[in-house]
């Protein structure tokens, strides 16, 4: 009888010991820790995949208000605080790119802001603007070459035809590259803009074939 009554505090109603519980709790901890990781960084690979689709998006928008107002909208990045925004001229007509103060020029308004990092998953010192060191080819198959930005952003205004033109009036393309630093080739895009038709595309770096395709 002692014997059963000593048992019996080692052992729980559903017949497994404290040792084997504990055990279980062990192993169910160490995956835990092991396989978090892993998550968040699929997590933020997933959201840099979903990336050039978003900024492409945003692009065609500013390229649609901007033909259906008939007055310029210019699309702006910020690398400073990875940000888009749409800014409506609110002028009829074309819109000027060397205007005083550019692209915020008098009467101007910015219509909507989208951040591209943050509650999304993607961090902040995760995505890079341009293209990774490794990768040496980077002209487009559209004939496009990566932008540079001018005082940490990039801006690109579609007049009210649609087109995208330089500070002369003649069209000129625009392309934006971004990588996740966490895996840099594998995350290689590139969103391009062609200024004659104010066409917007989207590009993956392929790796077996080491160039961007559409």
């Amino acid at each position: 009888m002692k014997n059963l009554g000593k048992n019996h505090k080692w052992q729980s109603d559903s017949g497994r010991s404290l040792i084997e519980t504990l055990l279980v709790i062990a192993i169910a901890s160490l995956l835990a820790a092991v396989t978090l990781p892993q998550i968040i960084s699929a997590r933020r690979l997933i959201r840099s995949a979903a990336l050039p689709r978003e900024i492409a998006t945003q692009l065609r928008y500013a390229r649609q208000q901007a033909m259906s107002q008939r007055q310029a909208f210019t699309f702006v990045y910020d690398n400073s605080n990875k940000t888009i925004s749409i800014i409506d001229h609110q002028a009829t007509g074309p819109g000027i790119v060397s205007a005083s103060g550019y692209p915020n020029t008098t009467g101007s308004n910015t219509v909507l802001t989208v951040p591209l990092t943050g509650s999304g998953g993607l961090d902040s010192a995760d995505l890079i603007f341009g293209v990774p060191s490794t990768i040496t080819n980077t002209t487009l198959g559209d004939t496009s070459t990566p932008t540079a930005l001018v005082l940490t952003r990039l801006t690109i205004t579609f007049q009210p035809d649609g087109t995208v033109v330089d500070t002369n009036g003649n069209p000129v393309n625009r392309t934006l590259f971004f990588y996740n630093n966490q895996a840099p080739n594998e995350t290689a895009c590139a969103i391009s803009v062609l200024g004659a038709a104010g066409r917007v595309k989207i590009w993956r770096y392929n790796q077996s074939a080491s160039q961007f395709a559409e």
